[in-house]
């Protein structure tokens, strides 16, 4: 017993906390002085001490029933806050009644926050006050059980209880207070976790009420995983053991409250004691000496607490030691036939034996491009086997635990097949020239080679034909030796002949060449001279300027019998390259000549020479058209400035009109709520716009339709980027038209680079997203869509990105991806009508879907909040990355780049099911998210180096997004690098400095996959046709 120098008692509050990195590992409160709690009187001073044991600077806090204690004129605290073993001395002087209460401490490092498992029960006996005897006590209970709460006081006149500072409780279904102060809760779920106040009340008593808190927890247990276990088991959750070796597994406990307990089960179904050959130490799995069959089969590890009880099974194999029963055989094998390797063996079977084989002393893999190795039968076949198999096989029985054991040499000799090598082929052939056919033949003996001449009876050839070790040599080719030719190659294998065509030509040869310059006078004759001979006689073809003269005017231009152009009246655009090609079965040859036709004066291509009046009325002639095209072409300029004037100055009018007339708000119909909410937010944008609307499409569908039908095709969307968009382009647009009076209840979602984005109501339009039933009538066939302007139709980026934009959405076709819905282009702004979901974009449900983070006050009840989603589990989170690479990779293989691929940029519909879109509110939602960088309005955190930098954008530039997205869901909606500004950012990318920090519940395979997104070179990156690939490979546990 420890007292102050009063001699007041003082209460020693020792405290150790659950395991936790860098704090203490049990969670106990012994009171150490007085020996009794009876001992504490009023008016006296009370010490408690809170001691952990930590590394590091370690902060200790005070609570009494859940709410913190500070220092004030009779509340001081005392010891050093920071060394390891630190003990931290609470001190109440001149203790009263109003101090009682439940008191715990906490602990917080850099390691974490831990809190002292059980709460301290303070008394301070005073008159006129309720004394507790039984205080409430922290309680853990299963779900869908019962648990009690004891509590009662001397001299209180009655007991009431409090959940979160609601109540007091009453006796209800899930509720019942026995006569003796005790709460009961039953079907304890979720809800019921919290702080529980017992408040001890004397009717006569001024004093404030005696209120001691429990804190209720819900046990839980989470799964076993292969993660679990140490040493960590392969996928099969197998583990294999050498015979006559010590194995030991370590099954380490999972998550859970209360604190888990972990036995082993063996094969037959009993539990493994504690001690023997076969023993558990604390979670570890010992078995001393294993043996073959006794100790094979499956072992359990069994997790349980109060929340129940989680399984995992472990095949353990006790492997013995392989032997080689028989060796393979040499074998001979004929060419082209199989061939079989046999290795017979003794030991475990497959997968804990294999069999591998080495040929010439290089391993084999277990399956070629002709043969396939069996290794769970030691079994090698080689389907046709070629002369490059013969060798020396040696085959490997690996047993895992033991050292290979290694066969007996086996050879395969090939006998080879007598085959040409090559195969002989027709050959064409230069009379008068020297020419050779060859023909060579291999078997398993040399064979000997000879040629014959089709339908000549005779072996032997004319003198300037010889044929030497297989091969036909024309000594000066002559008209006489074409025909067939068969060559036989003969040995003790057999006969084997191919027969080819040889063919005896005449290179076509120019004898007479046109001259390397001519040159012609206008309106005169012109001839190039152009022959050629060979055999067979070759065709002469014209060219001019590589365009071949039957596409010239024939009248003008005559091909001589000889070859010889004839041009009968040359004109000053005859002026050109000429090409005179000769061509037969023995090929081609070109000549080519520059033809220049000068003018002569007085000529006339249609008549005579004429006069000098002529001359001089020609000229006249030449400088009043000139004349007349520049005052046609002036006028005609000064036209269209007119009429543009005249133009902007009606729609002016028009639209001044339509903010003055009086209409109808047809347009919106139940949007009248809209804009009175709009309104009373001191907002009026958007209810204006939307009369504006009304107005409009009153006006188009009214007796002002003839006049607003008469637009040009340059204030459609769809045609105002060029002006040679085709037919079809126009059609497959037209049939997106969509009445703006079909479009209902606009509300406001944001502004991007085009314009406003809405959500509205499309009647009848098909693929709108269904409203969510509230209980209103959808007779109107009503649906959901998302709705983007466009106002900045003068601005040609704008147009084009618009027009990007509809392009890219018509012509995809994937359930990962919305689709163009409608366009409204009757009046300016233009609509573009896209799919929207039920839950809205991702950016905001993984928002949503956080843990809480701060701790609500008892003292301070909170207005009840809306469900909220749960945290994503891993599986999902790999789901929702499978469902956004299959998109993007549909995107990649039409060749598109969506360019803003991010989370605010993604749909999530109930399901989870993921759909990527393209809102792009830039300069409000998330105008954080954007960054200005040389007059663009960039997503500067979700783009790599050569898309910002270089304006290079390509599908390797999304895959670098991609990432991001991933990155996004992994980290619930993380800003990425929060803590750097957009110019260090910029700064670091332009430096290849920013460097990504992969989330902690990021797996392996997904944490390399991302690394690779995020490669500085574009060709390092993988196609997303690669990343579909590589995330269906990931194994991830469901429960986790």
């Amino acid at each position: 017993m420890t007292k102050s120098s009063s001699h007041m008692p003082v209460f020693l509050l020792t405290t150790c906390f659950p395991p936790f990195a860098g704090l203490a590992e049990s969670a106990d409160v012994e009171l150490q002085t007085p020996e009794a709690p009876e001992d504490v009187i009023e008016g006296g001073d009370v010490e408690l001490a809170c001691s952990v044991d930590g590394s590091g600077e370690i902060r200790i806090e005070w609570f009494r029933n859940g709410e913190r204690v500070t220092r004030n004129s009779r509340v001081s605290f005392s010891g050093p806050g920071g060394a390891s073993g630190s003990r931290r001395v609470l001190h109440l002087r001149g203790a009263t009644a109003r101090d009682n209460g439940a008191y715990r401490c906490s602990a917080s490092s850099a390691a974490g926050t831990v809190t002292a498992g059980r709460s301290f029960p303070l008394a301070v006996p005073a008159p006129a006050t309720p004394l507790v005897l039984v205080p409430p006590r922290d309680t853990v209970a299963r779900r869908g059980g019962s648990v009690r709460l004891d509590c009662s006081y001397r001299d209180a006149s009655f007991t009431e209880w409090y959940f979160k500072d609601t109540g007091p409780l009453k006796n209800a279904t899930r509720f019942e207070i026995l006569e003796n102060g005790s709460l009961i809760i039953l079907n304890v779920g979720r809800q019921d976790e919290g702080l529980y106040a017992c408040v001890g009340i004397r009717e006569e008593s001024t004093e404030v009420p005696q209120k001691y808190t429990a804190q209720l927890t819900l046990a839980y247990l989470e799964n076993l995983s292969a993660s679990s276990f140490e040493p960590e088991l392969s996928s099969n959750n197998l583990a294999i053991v050498p015979e006559n070796t010590e194995f030991s597994l370590i099954c380490r406990p999972p998550k859970g409250i209360p604190q888990p307990t972990v036995t082993w089960i063996d094969p037959q179904g009993n539990m493994i004691p504690n001690s023997g050959p076969m023993r558990v130490e604390e979670s570890k799995l010992i078995i001393e000496s294993t043996r073959s069959k006794e100790d094979s089969g499956n072992y359990t590890c069994v997790a349980e607490n109060l929340a129940g009880t989680h399984k995992k099974s472990v095949q353990v194999i006790v492997a013995t030691p392989p032997t080689i029963t028989k060796d393979p055989l040499t074998t001979t094998v004929e060419e082209d036939d199989p061939a079989i390797l046999t290795c017979q063996f003794s030991g475990m079977a497959f997968p804990v034996t294999s069999v591998r084989w080495r040929k010439d002393g290089r391993l084999l893999r277990n399956e070629g491009t002709h043969f396939h190795a069996d290794p769970s039968n030691g079994t090698l076949k080689i389907h046709s086997v070629l002369t490059s198999d013969r060798g020396e096989y040696v085959c490997i029985v690996n047993t895992t635990g033991f050292n290979p054991v290694h066969s007996k040499p086996a050879q395969i000799h090939v006998k080879e097949k007598l085959k040409f090598t090559p195969q002989p082929v027709n050959k064409k052939m230069e009379l008068g020239a020297i020419s050779k056919v060859n023909c060579k033949a291999q078997g398993s003996t040399p064979p000997s080679i000879h040629w014959i001449k089709e339908n000549e009876s005779g072996q032997n050839f004319p003198a300037h034909v010889s044929v030497n070790n297989g091969t036909l040599i024309f000594n000066g080719v002559q008209s006489s030796d074409r025909g067939r030719y068969t060559c036989v190659a003969k040995n003790a294998q057999g006969t084997i002949n191919a027969t080819i065509t040889i063919e005896v030509h005449v290179t076509p040869k120019f004898t007479v060449l046109p001259q390397n310059t001519s040159e012609a006078i206008e309106g005169y004759s012109v001839l190039i001279d152009c022959a050629a001979e060979g055999d067979p006689k070759p065709t002469i073809q014209w060219d001019k300027n590589s365009v071949m003269m039957n596409d010239l005017n024939n009248q003008r231009f005559v091909v001589l019998e000889n070859g010889s152009l004839w041009i009968q009246e040359a004109h000053l655009s005859d002026t050109g390259k000429y090409g005179c090609t000769a061509g037969n079965s023995g090929g081609l040859k070109r000549q080519e000549v520059s033809l220049t036709v000068r003018s002569a004066e007085g000529y006339l291509p249609d008549g005579p020479e004429t006069s000098n009046s002529s001359q001089d009325s020609m000229m006249t002639k030449t400088v009043l058209i000139t004349l007349g095209a520049a005052a046609a072409y002036m006028f005609l300029v000064i036209g269209l400035m007119v009429w543009c004037r005249f133009r902007r100055r009606k729609r002016k009018q028009n639209y001044l009109a339509q903010e003055t007339a009086e209409g109808t708000s047809a347009l919106l119909g139940k949007g009248d709520n809209v804009e009175t909410a709009c309104a009373a937010n001191g907002d009026t944008e958007l209810g204006d716009r939307s009369k504006r609307l009304s107005k409009a499409s009153s006006k188009q569908n009214g007796h002002a339709h003839t006049n607003g039908h008469a637009r040009s095709d340059g204030e459609n969307t769809a045609q105002s980027q060029s002006s040679n968009h085709s037919k079809k382009s126009k059609t497959s647009y037209d049939t997106l038209s969509f009445a703006r009076t079909d479009l209902q209840n606009l509300m406001l979602l944001g502004n991007g680079e085009m314009g406003e984005v809405y959500l509205a109501q499309a009647k009848g339009l098909a693929g709108a997203t269904a409203p969510v039933q509230d209980g209103s009538d959808n007779s109107n066939n009503l649906g959901v869509v998302m709705v983007k302007a466009l106002n900045r139709t003068r601005d040609e980026a704008s147009l084009l990105e618009f027009r990007r934009q509809l392009d890219m959405f018509q012509r995809v076709n994937h359930p990962n991806i919305v689709s163009l819905l409608g366009l409204c282009r009757e009046q300016d702004p233009h609509y573009m009508l896209l799919q929207y979901s039920d839950w809205g974009d991702l950016k905001q449900f993984l928002l949503a879907s956080r843990e809480k983070t701060s701790k609500k006050s008892p003292q301070s009840p909170q207005p009840p909040q809306p469900p909220k989603p749960a945290p994503l589990t891993l599986a999902q989170i790999v789901s929702l990355a499978n469902q956004a690479a299959q998109a993007l990779e549909h995107l990649s293989n039409l060749r598109l780049v969506h360019k803003d691929i991010a989370a605010r940029n993604c749909l999530i519909a109930s399901g989870l099911r993921l759909k990527i879109s393209l809102s792009g509110l830039c300069k409000d939602t998330y105008k954080k998210e954007y960054f200005e960088h040389r007059n663009q309005v960039l997503p500067l955190r979700w783009l790599p180096h050569e898309a910002v930098f270089e304006d290079d954008y390509s599908s390797k530039s999304d895959v670098y997004s991609y990432g991001v997205l991933v990155w996004e869901i992994l980290s619930q909606a993380e800003f990425p690098f929060h803590r750097k500004t957009d110019n260090d950012v910029l700064s670091s990318l332009q430096n290849h400095e920013l460097h990504w920090k992969i989330p902690k519940n990021c797996t392996p395979a997904m944490s390399a996959l991302l690394g690779r997104c995020w490669a500085d070179s574009p060709r390092d990156r993988p196609t997303f046709s690669q990343i579909v690939l590589a995330i269906s490979e990931m194994k991830v546990d469901t429960e986790m």
